[in-house]
């Protein structure tokens, strides 16, 4: 047996056919899809853990998630991005790009149609470890054939399972103060203060307050890059919540082992490029918990499903990624700078998908009328070598993925 029991009890069943660990909306989506064909137990350790997201969704991510309207606090329209030296690109469509969710409310919402589907959750139930066939938990023992780790970048199902973790991890943090911002649209920031790999945010909360976060793979320096960005955008705002967390970056090899799957942050389901992960957990939560009732002979099957679904998205996120991180703070400033009001720029704001990024480059492909306006950015990236060896990279990671 790998991990412990803390302590028996009778609270969690003998059986199940499956056993998602973790109730966040990775968990509670899969459970539920779990449901309709299997008897299905979903633990949460923490059910009051505060939320730890932006909330921030595409129109694609609402109908996933199947959100209604009430849930919306803010519409957005829009992106500002900020990067060195006072260099700035504002992209505005004349449709809602994005919608800010309150995402208490969406878990509850979650949490409830799981136990319509017929779910049997158990809160403040914590996994303390698992061998094939039994996951042991501080209130007893479930023998299950399937168990689904929805429990975070630092999955224990996923140790347990002998499955690795996501390649890289950044440190979240976020604070919600009482201030007014652009009430339609997302600030981006990018190079100056914020070092490679790190960006910053602000989106729009609603009743007058914003959220106001930062990325880094430096968790260190994460509170002082916070507590920078908060006092540069909203200097003297008082701050009514602080949240920090854990974003992955990358999909591990494998999230399929004997009688166990990964789902959502625990396989490293998140957009690459803004550490969203609503969207694609909720796509891989339905495969991973249709496939979970079909019996553990059945969960290659998922791991094949997701990365058909998702796997070229993820893998041009990351490749663009690296692109960004590769720049030099004087590429940057160029590239913000040659977009300003240029018809390419027009065609980011029109036709850009928060959930599905990796269309774009095919859609501007297929319009030759921009590619002149994109000349500039040779010059500024540093000729046609250049420009091959940060382009190169966008399509050869898709098969990796």
């Amino acid at each position: 047996m790998t991990g412990h029991a803390d302590r028996g009890g009778d609270d969690v069943p003998a059986r199940a056919d499956v056993v998602v660990v973790g109730g966040g909306p990775a968990g509670t989506l899969a459970a539920a899809a779990a449901a309709a064909n299997a008897h299905t137990v979903l633990i949460e350790r923490a059910p009051n853990r505060p939320v730890r997201c932006a909330g921030l969704i595409g129109p694609q991510g609402m109908k996933a998630l199947e959100l209604p309207q009430g849930h919306v606090v803010a519409e957005i329209r829009g992106v500002e991005v900020y990067g060195p030296r006072g260099s700035r690109l504002e992209l505005v469509s004349s449709k809602p790009k994005g919608f800010v969710v309150d995402r208490g409310s969406l878990d509850q919402l979650l949490l409830q149609r799981a136990r319509a589907a017929g779910v049997d959750v158990r809160a403040g139930v914590a996994a303390t470890g698992w061998e094939p066939g039994r996951l042991f938990t501080t209130r007893g023992v479930v023998e299950a054939p399937v168990i689904v780790g929805a429990d975070g970048p630092r999955s224990g199902v996923a140790r347990w399972g002998g499955l690795p973790p996501p390649p890289r991890l950044l440190v979240g943090l976020q604070h919600v103060v009482i201030a007014d911002g652009p009430q339609d649209r997302v600030e981006l920031f990018v190079g100056g203060e914020l070092p490679s790999g790190c960006f910053g945010w602000t989106v729009p909360a609603g009743s007058g307050r914003s959220r106001v976060g930062v990325a880094t793979p430096r968790g260190r320096e994460g509170p002082g890059l916070l507590q920078r960005l908060v006092d540069r955008r909203f200097p003297d705002a008082p701050t009514v919540d602080r949240t920090a967390g854990l974003i992955p970056v990358g999909v591990p090899d494998k999230t399929v082992g004997p009688g166990v799957l990964l789902v959502g942050d625990a396989a490293g389901q998140v957009k690459p490029l803004s550490g969203g992960g609503l969207y694609y957990g909720a796509i891989c939560a339905r495969l991973a918990g249709q496939c979970a009732a079909r019996g553990p002979d059945h969960l290659g099957e998922y791991e094949r499903r997701w990365r058909e679904e998702l796997g070229e998205e993820i893998s041009f996120g990351l490749a663009v990624r690296r692109l960004v991180e590769d720049l030099s703070e004087e590429e940057l400033v160029g590239v913000l700078s040659v977009l300003c009001g240029t018809r390419v720029a027009s065609f980011l704001a029109q036709e850009g998908d928060i959930d599905r990024p990796g269309a774009l480059l095919e859609e501007m492909l297929r319009r030759p009328s921009l590619w002149a306006e994109g000349l500039p950015l040779f010059s500024v990236l540093g000729g046609w070598k250049r420009v091959h060896e940060l382009v190169s990279g966008l399509r050869s990671p898709w098969d990796k993925a």
